[in-house]
């Protein structure tokens, strides 16, 4: 239908109605983004406000709470992470719908016992942790902003447990490392993305969000710059970058080209998934979680955690917990070759 009038992104959210639609529809934004047509905009809070008002539509007797908790502590906190270093605007937009939908998850079990949030004690929120405890520790992040507002008690929620990350053994961690800088049959984006992964531990969110901005060259040396240090690189890692960088934009639509991505995704002007990364190493056998670990194990050895944090752009405590990690890899190693050594039969030569 004509409207007389230019398209909007207000036309374009009209349209959407099912998944699929929805694909299509952020599609055509984006080409009409990169065209200039349309102005952008912070899909990450568009996102995440759409979502908040869905459920709010569910959860009316809650819709001023919930509309509280989304303005002054998730879209705030969405968009720092958005403008780190670390990227991954899905990551970030599912971070926050989890938490919308628990928080209106415990006000309505609350309501459900004819209470307000207010009153409710640490014994009925154990109870109601207990049932999905595997999922439910995410409240924690609206139970303590709650308290923090006083519209509720001081409540304990546990952090969800984490498994301890298991690395690869170091052979198999430097055959896939030497594959990914010398092997050409591999894809220029696998080899790049997993020496990265294999050299520096870096999460997939990160390296799938590399701007070409992060390469610098001075006096003949190559710089990758992934915190506040820039990290110099081997001759051969650095040449794959370069080219990764500087090669020619995809065929197609004009607005298909890299934006200034080293790993563009299919997106007009966006960068690849991190899901589809990792979907592109597996494929070529590098498993993303334990190359990570040995990598962060491995540096964690040999510098401290402030030089860590600096150079990868961790967090401070991040870095100190992968620092003891290590020390405890390092201390069971040598524990085991002492046992090892004891239990070896003397050498008729010693």
């Amino acid at each position: 239908m004509t409207t007389g009038r230019p398209l909007s992104h207000t036309d374009l959210d009209a349209t959407i109605d099912s998944r699929a639609t929805a694909m299509t529809a952020e599609h055509l934004r984006g080409l009409l983004t990169a065209y200039q047509v349309l102005e952008p905009r912070d899909e990450l809070a568009v996102r995440i406000v759409r979502h908040l008002e869905r459920t709010v539509a569910r959860h009316a007797e809650h819709g001023a709470l919930l509309r509280a908790y989304a303005r002054w502590s998730l879209l705030p906190r969405a968009k720092r992470h958005q403008a780190a270093p670390a990227g991954g605007v899905k990551h970030r937009i599912r971070w926050a719908y989890a938490r919308i939908n628990l928080a209106a998850e415990l006000l309505s079990a609350t309501a459900g016992h004819g209470l307000t949030l207010a009153p409710l004690d640490q014994g009925r929120l154990e109870a109601w942790l207990a049932a999905k405890p595997g999922t439910r520790c995410e409240v924690r992040d609206f139970v303590v902003w709650a308290h923090r507002r006083r519209h509720a008690r001081d409540l304990l929620v546990p952090h969800r447990p984490k498994a301890d990350p298991v690395g690869l053994d170091q052979d198999s961690h430097w055959d896939l490392l030497r594959q990914c800088l010398t092997d050409t049959r591999l894809d220029l984006e696998v080899r790049a993305a997993g020496a990265i992964l294999l050299m520096f531990g870096q999460h997939l969110t990160r390296i799938a969000a590399l701007p070409t901005t992060v390469l610098t060259t001075h006096d003949g040396t190559a710089f990758l710059t992934m915190g506040r240090t820039p990290i110099p690189l081997p001759i051969t890692l650095a040449d794959i970058l370069a080219t990764l960088a500087d090669r020619p934009a995809p065929q197609g639509w004009a607005a298909n080209t890299s934006a200034g991505w080293l790993f563009p995704g299919h997106r007009p002007g966006a960068y690849i998934s991190a899901a589809a990364l990792s979907r592109r190493l597996a494929a070529c056998h590098i498993p993303n979680r334990p190359a990570r670990t040995t990598a962060l194990v491995a540096l964690a050895c040999d510098l401290p955690p402030a030089v860590l944090g600096s150079m990868l752009g961790l967090h401070p405590i991040t870095s100190v917990q992968w620092r003891r990690r290590a020390a405890t890899d390092w201390t069971a190693y040598l524990q085991a070759r002492q046992r090892a050594f004891i239990d070896e039969p003397p050498h008729p030569g010693r």
